[in-house]
């Protein structure tokens, strides 16, 4: 009979566990990777303290997995300091015993590059080998790696007697007890160094960050995502990219962004937690937080979108044109120079450049409607709250401050004043003056 296999995965509040790394903290790598080997348990030991415990639960909560994650408390512990093998299992031991014969893998948090198949590898090793305690080694120099295996009925009764507050002996003491109880204890090399490197208060965070975007990036591409410089794409772990859309270089998706597929991603955008449909089209230097683009909307370059903003099925928003909690309609356009906050703009709408709806009175913000097929000449200012009915037109260079009626002409400016021959005698005057004055 096949012996069940739990996880004693090892936090700690100290570590860099709650850095984020590419969209999530990098403590959920490792986490992720011990539940792929579908255990009948995980149990994660952490330090006590209610902000330390916070962090712990919102990153077992980002983990998908089925199996039963148990969070287990340990003691309060100085900075730097690591928990012993043997106070982790004391502390463990009240769970581990619902499990009396069992395979106790044992998983540092700080190994994000770590993969559920050396994980396997070291099980099957030690399964094969009928081993008591297998370490994993990171080969060469590296030495121990913190991740081994051990037989629960083989190890639990050398704990007995021994106070987990005092045990924090570690490895080779685990080890000596079973060998001078005759148990077998064997050793396994990590195939690929690179999977147990160490990440701790920041260290090797960016070498650890540029594979874990290899992975993903490598990901993308065999689902038939298109990256133009995959070296200088950051793409969050979280974040999903459809078919055939081209990514260019130096793109940033952050979040749990949704891109459709046959899209383009023009160089040096900036997304985060959006959605895009398909065949979007985001053109340089755009930035958009929290908003989606519908199929076959078309944005940029320099625009600017704030949250809560939706740019419609086909609707155009060009250069240096900021949105904000705004719907834009299909088939709209805006493509210069324009501020949209606090709006609903219906279908088919033409937005000239300079337009801004001014929305904030300084106490409150206040919204803007605009009705479908309107037309808004250059240089407007829409005082909100104010409504522009359909079809209406808007003169270049008004402040409209009243509603406007659907198919009307709104002209809000001073009445143009000319003066003929005015700039000569103000010459004429000048040169008086300066005549008057040196004499």
């Amino acid at each position: 009979m096949k012996r069940k296999a739990v996880v004693l995965y090892l936090g700690g509040g100290e570590d860099a566990v709650f850095q984020p790394l590419l969209g999530r903290p990098l403590g959920a790598y490792a986490l992720e990777a011990a539940c792929r080997l579908d255990p009948d348990a995980v149990l994660v030991l952490a330090d006590t303290g209610a902000d330390v415990r916070d962090g712990w639960e919102n990153l077992i909560k980002g983990v998908e997995t089925k199996t039963p994650i148990f969070l287990l408390a340990g003691k309060k512990r100085k900075a730097g300091r690591r928990e012993g093998l043997l106070t982790a299992l004391g502390t463990a031991r009240a769970v581990l015993e619902k499990y009396p014969d069992c395979d106790v893998l044992v998983v540092p948090a700080g190994l994000p590059l770590l993969r559920d198949r050396t994980l396997k590898a070291l099980l099957r090793v030690h399964a094969a080998k009928d081993s008591s305690l297998t370490f994993m080694s990171g080969g060469g120099e590296a030495g121990l790696t913190g991740i081994l295996a051990l037989r629960s009925a083989d190890a639990f009764p050398l704990l007995r007697g021994i106070s987990p507050t005092r045990a924090a002996a570690g490895f080779e003491s685990l080890a000596l007890r079973l060998t001078k109880a005759g148990r077998k204890v064997g050793f396994t090399e990590c195939l690929e160094p690179e999977e147990v490197l160490p990440v701790e208060k920041g260290v090797n965070i960016g070498r650890t960050a540029g594979r874990l975007r290899e992975r993903k990036n490598d990901a993308l591409a065999r689902r038939g995502v298109m990256f133009l410089d995959p070296a200088s794409a950051w793409v969050d772990w979280a974040a999903e990219i459809g078919p055939r859309t081209v990514v260019y270089p130096f793109v940033v998706i952050e979040g749990p962004s949704k891109i459709g597929a046959d899209g383009r991603i023009y160089p040096h955008v900036h997304i985060m937690s959006s959605t895009l449909g398909a065949r979007v089209k985001v053109l340089s230097s755009t930035v958009m937080e929290d908003t989606v683009l519908e199929d076959d909307a078309q944005v940029g370059p320099f625009s600017r979108f704030r949250p809560k903003t939706r740019v419609c099925s086909g609707a155009k928003v060009g250069n240096f044109v900021e949105m904000k909690n705004t719907v834009f309609g299909p088939r709209s356009k805006a493509q210069h120079l324009s501020y949209i906050g606090d709006s609903w703009v219906e279908e088919d709408v033409n937005v000239g450049a300079g337009t801004i709806t001014c929305n904030y009175d300084g106490v409150s913000k206040s919204p803007t409607r605009i009705g479908a097929g309107a037309f808004i000449g250059s240089g407007t200012e829409l005082v909100a709250p104010v409504k522009v009915g359909r079809g209406a037109y808007i003169a270049a260079g008004s402040t409209i401050t009243k509603d406007v009626a659907a198919g009307a002409l709104a002209i809000a400016r001073a009445r143009q004043v000319e003066k003929p021959g005015w700039i000569l005698e103000r010459v004429r005057d000048r040169k008086k003056a300066g005549r008057s004055h040196r004499s």
